[in-house]
């Protein structure tokens, strides 16, 4: 099966929760041809004040197989990080909600968490 999907992530505390049904979804799906992301903004950008290793482990794992991990800038200025200190596998878009609504109209299927 091919998916087109994006999850998203507000909380620091569903990091846990999201990765897991990130790799559960890969169990089950053509990996090659789907598109799977996973956007983070609002406080789930405080992941890189106090970096949790063991999700961000996990979160490089997942890209290594394709996933994308977008990050809201608008979020990271609010809590004061520097984008360039994030992990080389996230990418930094102007508007979290923004891309949220343009994945949806590109039929990417939304998952919150």
């Amino acid at each position: 099966m091919t998916v087109t999907v994006v999850f998203h992530v507000d909380e620091t505390e569903k990091w846990e929760m999201a990765l897991a049904n990130v790799h559960n979804l890969l169990a089950g799906i053509e990996v090659e041809s789907s598109q799977v992301e996973v956007l983070a903004n609002g406080k789930a950008v405080e992941i890189f004040t106090s970096p949790d290793e063991k999700n961000l482990r996990r979160m490089k794992i997942l890209s290594e197989r394709g996933v994308k991990f977008p990050a809201c800038r608008n979020s990271l200025k609010s809590h004061g990080i520097d984008e360039k200190a994030l992990p080389g596998f996230f990418a930094v878009v102007p508007i979290g909600v923004l891309e949220l609504t343009e994945k949806q109209l590109q039929g990417f299927a939304y998952i919150k968490l």
